[in-house]
């Protein structure tokens, strides 16, 4: 997700005060779901699990933005939006392994996780930078 939402950004400021943001959130709200779960012995292995999975699917985002960026037809974004589901789900079964909740409530948790941390860094990061 890091490639997808910084792949437009000209100011390099920016982008690297977004992406430290956005990994402090990814760390926190994970830590926090742990510590309310008592399961805080985990920590390592979600959060190395979590963040390889959003990497490695952005290696698969790339190539579908610029493809995106360049056809403009709905193909490609309905590629885009595979990818997307696809991260949310990897996201989601992580959740539901680690806390031991339905399929439902992962995916709600992943949804969570995904809102706070991606969409968190963006609201941060424009009051800090205007």
């Amino acid at each position: 997700m890091y490639i997808f939402i910084h792949f437009n950004m000209t100011d390099d400021f920016e982008s690297v005060s977004e992406v430290f943001i956005e990994t402090l959130l990814n760390l926190c709200f994970i830590g926090v779901t742990l510590w309310l779960n008592r399961s805080m012995h985990t920590y390592i292995q979600v959060t190395s699990a979590i963040l390889f999975c959003e990497n490695f699917t952005s290696l698969f985002m790339l190539p579908v933005i610029f493809w995106a960026t360049v056809a403009e037809d709905w193909l490609s974004y309905g590629a885009l939006l595979i990818v997307i589901f696809w991260t949310w789900a990897l996201i989601g079964a992580i959740f539901k392994k680690v806390l031991n909740i339905n399929v439902f409530a992962g995916l709600v948790m992943s949804l969570f996780y995904l809102l706070f941390s991606f969409g968190g860094g963006f609201a941060i990061n424009s009051f800090l930078t205007g």
